[in-house]
């Protein structure tokens, strides 16, 4: 079995170093082009780098994870063949079409720690479940094929009613949640459908479609007006709004008002509605938080005598669970062992971890391969290496947001889906680790390639591709069917807008 690894090695690495030469020494591989056809190479020898660099941090990671424990290096040993590969063949085609590399050495450093961190759980943890490497890379074949897909589903956000199917898929995921949902956790939360021995958190698949629908809302074949905007923006909000509530999802919902708002303000066209609505909103957001804790002050006695009944009863698991959230937040030792237990176990395990993790074998961290796996990586592995993860992670959002940027001036469908991917990626994952760390109110997401579970890894694969393949220099979206620019839907056409001031 040894003998196969290095085999297999050393083929790996010949070809990375064939490749690497080929790209700096043109003495041996110059082609020869007649001036009329002369090729312009975009590429960078320096985005190479990245690649090796990836590849180079995932054997090395390798190392530390067998000096930490023998089991969890065995087993990550058995994915180390495989990840290669995927990491030499994807990291070859995105530099041939000249994508951001320094974005690609993110995800596959991400992808590695993930990895990582999920071994060692399985072996000095106590979890439910096993993590799969199967389910790991079905995932992964699964995000492959909806990136070959994602050409027919950018021309169906152009498409006149794919907006309002959007919107009437994303009510009958909170329906379908509302009957069907499963709290699989015991958290209260009905975010899951289970077909099978397979759970789906279809809130993840709300996220999903919420960026389709901002992206068909401000597609360029399309001329809304700054009122129809707002009001399709305004409906598709409150149907997640109020589906969040009725299955107690609040930390999805997060992310999904950070979206609306966020979308709004960056591609919305400049004008006195647009600064009215939002100003609403962060004026109602801060009314309604208010609001819950003088509810939960007021109905706290009631619950505790059992007196609750009509609607005070279906209004005080919503109110006592955001109120606990904020309080929990601003002092922890108010309740260590009940509500503020999970955030407690937390900051012992970020007190002990030190450079190299824990040395006292400390793991009474509350669901340490989902919500808690940033403090369980930082435990078991050092600071430094949560360092690297939340830089790598602003990497992503630093180049997501530049490329959203630059594809906004080509076109703005595109830089939507570039936008959300990034804040989906980015954004959730900050959110889950400053909650994890009793920085903000914790909510109760999986971390980006971090986390377990199926399902999500392949939307987080799936978004990871989408950003590297509108990186691509030499963009291949710009095909007939959806070129802007042309007689019929040019460009100053499409985003005509009705005058707000009429």
């Amino acid at each position: 079995m040894v003998t196969l690894y290095f085999v297999y090695l050393r083929l790996f690495f010949k070809k990375v170093i064939l490749i690497h030469i080929k790209e700096h020494n043109t003495m041996f591989f110059k082609k020869t082009l007649s001036p009329e056809v002369e090729e312009i190479d975009t590429r960078s020898g320096k985005d190479a780098i990245w690649m090796i660099i990836a590849i180079l941090f995932t054997f090395l990671l390798g190392g530390f994870v067998f000096w930490k424990s023998m089991n969890a290096g065995i087993q990550y040993l058995t994915t180390l063949v495989p990840l290669l590969l995927v990491i030499a063949f994807s990291g070859t085609y995105f530099y041939n079409k000249a994508a951001d590399m320094r974005m690609f050495a993110a995800f596959t450093g991400l992808a590695a720690i993930g990895i990582a961190l999920q071994v060692i759980i399985d072996a000095q943890y106590q979890v439910i479940s096993q993590f799969s490497m199967v389910k790991y890379f079905a995932g992964l074949a699964i995000a492959i094929v909806l990136i070959l897909m994602y050409r027919l589903i950018r021309k169906a956000l152009s498409f006149n009613y794919t907006t309002y199917f959007l919107l009437f898929v994303s009510a009958c995921l909170y329906i379908a949640l509302l009957f069907f949902g499963k709290d699989t956790n015991g958290y209260g939360t009905t975010a899951w459908i289970k077909i099978g021995s397979v759970s789906l958190q279809l809130t993840d698949f709300a996220k999903i479609t919420a960026i389709l629908f901002y992206s068909s809302l401000f597609s360029a074949r399309k001329t809304y007006s700054n009122r129809s905007i707002l009001i399709l923006s305004s409906a598709f909000f409150i149907v997640n709004f109020i589906g969040s509530v009725l299955i107690h999802e609040l930390g999805s919902f997060y992310i999904l008002y950070f979206l609306h708002l966020s979308m709004l303000y960056i591609f919305m066209e400049k004008g006195r509605k647009k600064r009215i609505y939002l100003l609403a909103i962060a004026i109602a957001t801060i009314s309604a938080i208010i609001i819950l804790f003088l509810l939960y002050k007021i109905l706290a006695p009631s619950a505790t005598a059992g007196t609750l009944n009509g609607v005070t009863k279906i209004l005080w698991p919503i109110v006592r669970k955001v109120y606990l959230r904020f309080s929990i937040t601003a002092n922890i030792n108010s309740d260590p062992y009940g509500a503020g237990y999970q955030l407690f176990q937390g900051k012992r395990a970020l007190w002990m971890s030190g450079l190299f993790g824990n040395t006292v074998n400390f793991t009474a961290i509350p669901v340490p391969e989902s919500d808690m796996a940033f403090v369980t990586l930082v435990n078991s592995f050092g600071m430094p290496l949560g360092f690297i993860v939340v830089f790598l992670l602003l990497q992503i959002g630093i180049r997501g947001s530049e490329l959203s940027r630059r594809l906004i001036q080509i076109n703005k469908q595109d830089a939507v889906v570039a936008y959300g991917a990034t804040v989906l990626l980015f954004m959730q994952a900050m959110l889950v680790i400053l909650g994890s760390c009793n920085i903000i109110p914790l909510a109760g997401l999986p971390i980006p390639f971090l986390s377990r579970g199926g399902t999500y890894q392949a939307i987080v694969f799936f978004f990871a591709g989408v950003l590297l393949q509108m990186s691509e220099r030499n963009n291949e979206f710009d095909d007939e069917d959806l070129e802007q620019g042309d007689d019929e839907n040019n460009d100053e056409q499409a985003f005509t807008r009705i005058d707000i001031n009429e």
